[in-house]
């Protein structure tokens, strides 16, 4: 069996089984009392009240302070000596007074709650590409990428099967040793991080990487300001030995840091020192000790500067695309429903936050990862957005170790694309498109295709496709590209040789040749330097189909003012179609009296109507064409040349019942139109013709009235306005050929306001 049956298979096991949900885990915690812990409440849930973080200032005699501290009764249960110095506790109002007064207290904070970023219920290796990446090699065999991330999250299952887990901290409860997953959340971020390279479940961005579960959060999914600040401080204290190092240098024994928490708050763009967040600052001497760290962007809709520490400017911040088929051209539809809504392929999720503070975007919607107790499961939300650009981190780290947080950022962004429906982005700056595979190792380089909606041509014309060279910055040597295209193609590329770092692209020019039949075409792109070659396929879909589009009909615009000599119309037309691919936009032209066609009008593929104002008596054609997305364009269609006759309300044509009078307004089409408030009342009238228009008055006295056409009721128009508005269109019907119709209007008697007027009937012949 491939690697791609059996991975298959697994999953279909595993959706049979019923695991589509994180749960929580059998081996939870259970909840400890506050006298136990000092941090939960009865059912084992954060409870910051009473809480306070102490933060000493920079110099402070720790000892000392410690000692005074004690002397107040005060039982720290949390203690900080590396991202910060100081420790977090319950306080009296007489403690927490004496603490602010002690001269090595820089300053106290309360604690408070943050939750994690997503929900149950939730994909993305392929579209980023992960697969194709050199140093991840995912191919079906248990390399192991060799980094250290560290998971701060609500835990991690040790037992998993498909996770390397090597260890972990606990600074939820009281009993450090206790990080397994309690909710499922942290085993399912982990999982898109570093799942193992096996043939089983899942595969994750930087394959077997080695996890550390760092569980700041309770089985619900939240936490305290102090427990996370415990675990920032852990992982500052793993230091280690630099190899061959004779002066005592140490570095980061955990290089990553994953977080999907969040909380209300800002950065004040001093590392937290003038608003005292003991979050920030603990993030920021983190960062500053080489570890990078990598945030969710939050779950609200909004932009993400009013969330921590998803606006802190150390942290590499990460918003969500919502993703259905692990590829770009946004033809996955609208297959995966969480947080509400069902996304549409390729688009800025409609949950995620967004803003200046994102640096990139990762696919966050449906997302399969594992689950406690070997299991598997969807879940939606940033915080599944956020593992996909550690485990690209973890990956540029080991093939650079020590590079800073600053280069990693760099580094990611650079190898970024747009390859997604930018547009969609909510503050009009789109962030670029995780893309692992143009992470390369040093002495390495890779050759890519730019495809922001693939690429389509049509016969006779010609696609321009981007080639460019992502290289490690030692090198420099001359790259030769070549290519081969599949018949009955005709392609350039220029320039054929990309020398030194900054010379990375290139352009492939492609001719399909008139008659090249409807179908996909590949064109290889190979890249030489000395003995190493690279090579990517460039698929192009022809299209030699046209669309095919409708005639229009035309309207009498609804609820429009008729001018007596003049009325809006509008042309409407349902949509066009195409065999092979996608509408485009559409064309309208209007011709009057026979005359030339006007100058064409193009709209977007979602608008189907075009309006314009028609003059009572004269003559109109309307036509529409469609394009698809390789600029085929179908043959105009048209509607019949149509003309319009206006009967006034003295018309001997129309039939009415007998209890109608005549009101005398110069305001009114005719300066007259016939009124009843009697229930049962109608008038009508049979015509020739492609459209019909009754206009009538709106306002406080008038009411409603049963629409039938053709002797079946169409609707129920209700004159009834606050202000009086005369010669408004109060119903209008069209169709695309002239027939015979006959219309009747049926007043209702409406209670208090009973009025029905005919100013005039207008048709479209």
């Amino acid at each position: 069996m491939s690697r791609v049956a059996s991975l298959a298979l697994a999953l279909l096991v595993a959706l049979v089984a019923g695991h589509v949900a994180p749960a929580t885990s059998a081996a939870a915690i259970a909840p400890q009392s506050r006298e136990a812990d000092g941090a939960v409440d009865a059912r084992g849930r954060a409870d910051p009240t009473g809480r306070w973080i102490v933060v000493y200032r920079d110099g402070a005699n720790v000892a000392a302070a410690d000692t005074r501290a004690k002397g107040r009764g005060i039982a720290a249960d949390r203690r900080y000596a590396h991202a910060l110095k100081g420790y977090a506790a319950h306080l009296t109002r007489g403690q927490l007074a004496a603490v602010r007064q002690d001269p090595d207290v820089g300053f106290v904070v309360p604690d408070a709650i943050l939750s994690q970023q997503a929900q149950n219920i939730p994909r993305g290796i392929r579209r980023t590409e992960a697969t194709r990446n050199a140093i991840a090699q995912i191919d079906g065999v248990d390399d192991r990428v060799d980094a250290d991330v560290a998971i701060v999250d609500t835990g991690i299952d040790k037992d998993h099967e498909d996770l390397n887990v090597v260890g972990g901290y606990n600074c939820a409860t009281s009993s450090r040793t206790a990080w397994g997953d309690v909710n499922g959340h942290g085993t399912h971020v982990a999982g898109t991080v570093g799942a193992l390279d096996n043939g089983l479940g899942v595969v994750g961005v930087a394959p077997g990487v080695r996890l550390w579960a760092v569980r700041i959060l309770d089985s619900a999914g939240n936490g305290l300001v102090s427990w996370y600040v415990c675990g920032l401080d852990w992982i500052a204290a793993q230091r280690e030995a630099v190899p061959g190092s004779t002066t005592g240098e140490t570095r980061p024994v955990i290089e990553v840091v994953n977080m999907s928490v969040a909380k209300r708050g800002a950065d004040d763009g001093n590392c937290g020192l003038t608003s005292k967040d003991v979050m920030h600052q603990a993030i920021c001497r983190l960062v500053a000790s080489g570890v990078t760290v990598v945030a969710a962007a939050g779950n609200n809709s909004f932009n993400a500067s009013k969330l921590i520490p998803a606006s802190y400017d150390e942290v590499i911040t990460v918003s969500a695309l919502a993703d259905m088929d692990g590829k770009p051209g946004g033809l996955g539809g609208s297959l995966c429903y969480s947080w509400g809504t069902y996304d549409k392929d390729d688009t800025y999720a409609d949950f995620s936050n967004y803003g200046g503070d994102v640096d990139l975007i990762a696919p966050g919607k449906c997302t399969w990862s594992t689950l406690p107790g070997n299991r598997y499961g969807y879940v939606s939300g940033t915080s599944m957005a956020a593992p996909h650009v550690t485990g690209a981190a973890a990956l540029y780290l080991q093939s650079r170790p020590g590079a800073t947080p600053a280069q990693v950022r760099v580094a990611l962004q650079a190898a970024g694309t747009y390859e997604w429906n930018i547009a969609t982005d909510p503050d009009g700056h789109p962030d670029k498109l995780l893309n692992v595979a143009h992470i390369v190792a040093r002495g390495d380089y890779m050759v890519d295709v730019t495809q922001p909606q693939g690429w389509v041509g049509a016969a006779g014309g010609s696609v321009a496709i981007p080639v460019r060279l992502y290289r490690a910055e030692d090198v420099p040597d001359d790259v030769a590209l070549t290519f081969v295209a599949a018949g009955p193609l005709v392609a350039t590329l220029s320039p054929a040789t990309l020398g030194g770092l900054v010379d990375t692209s290139a352009t492939l020019n492609v001719n399909i040749p008139a008659a090249t039949p409807t179908g996909t075409y590949d064109v290889l792109v190979t890249a030489t330097m000395g003995d190493r070659t690279r090579t990517v396929r460039a698929s192009i879909r022809v299209d030699g189909d046209k669309p095919v589009a409708v005639a229009p009909s035309v309207t009498v615009a609804p609820l429009s003012i008729f001018n007596t000599t003049s009325f809006a119309a509008s042309a409407r037309w349902v949509a066009a179609t195409d065999t092979t691919t996608w509408i485009t936009a559409y064309q309208v032209q209007w011709s009057a009296s026979g005359g030339a066609w006007s100058s064409a009008t193009t709209v977007d593929d979602a608008i189907h109507s075009s309006s314009r104002t028609l003059g009572v008596g004269h003559e109109y054609e309307v036509r529409v064409r469609a394009r698809d997305a390789a600029s085929n364009v179908s043959t105009w269609m048209a509607n019949d040349p149509l003309s319009s006759v206006l009967l006034q309300d003295t018309s001997s044509s129309i039939q009415r019942s007998s209890s109608w009078w005549r009101s005398r307004i110069t305001t009114m089409s005719g300066g007259s139109s016939l009124t009843s408030g009697t229930r049962g009342q109608w008038f009508s009238r049979m015509f020739t013709g492609g459209g019909i228009a009754w206009v009538s008055t709106l306002g406080p006295t008038r009411g409603k009235a049963d629409v039938y056409v053709d002797g079946v009721k169409v609707t129920t128009v209700d004159l009834n306005r606050t202000s009086v508005h005369y010669r408004r269109v109060a119903f209008t019907r069209s169709w695309l050929t002239s027939g015979s119709h006959t219309i009747k209007v049926v007043v209702l008697g409406t209670s208090g306001h009973p009025r029905v007027d005919l100013d005039a009937l207008l048709v479209l012949k």
